[in-house]
């Protein structure tokens, strides 16, 4: 897995699925906006690894790589 903040080698996971490197701070994770509606973006994880995924989904099917 990636780190949400550099894109290194992830070494923890945090509560939120939020994933870093031993390097990283989690206060330094920006939370991204959906491209198609706008709304909240949270880490989801599919079986290519892990994405930003909308909120709003099923609604909305917006998603962003990490």
């Amino acid at each position: 897995m990636k780190c949400a903040v550099c894109g290194g080698q992830a070494t923890k996971e945090l509560e939120n699925g939020t994933t870093l490197c031993s390097r990283c701070n989690p206060k330094d994770v920006k939370m991204q906006n959906c491209p198609v509606c706008g709304k909240s973006m949270s880490i989801r994880k599919g079986k290519f690894g892990s994405f930003w995924g909308c909120i709003m989904y099923p609604n909305c099917m917006g998603t962003r790589k990490i």
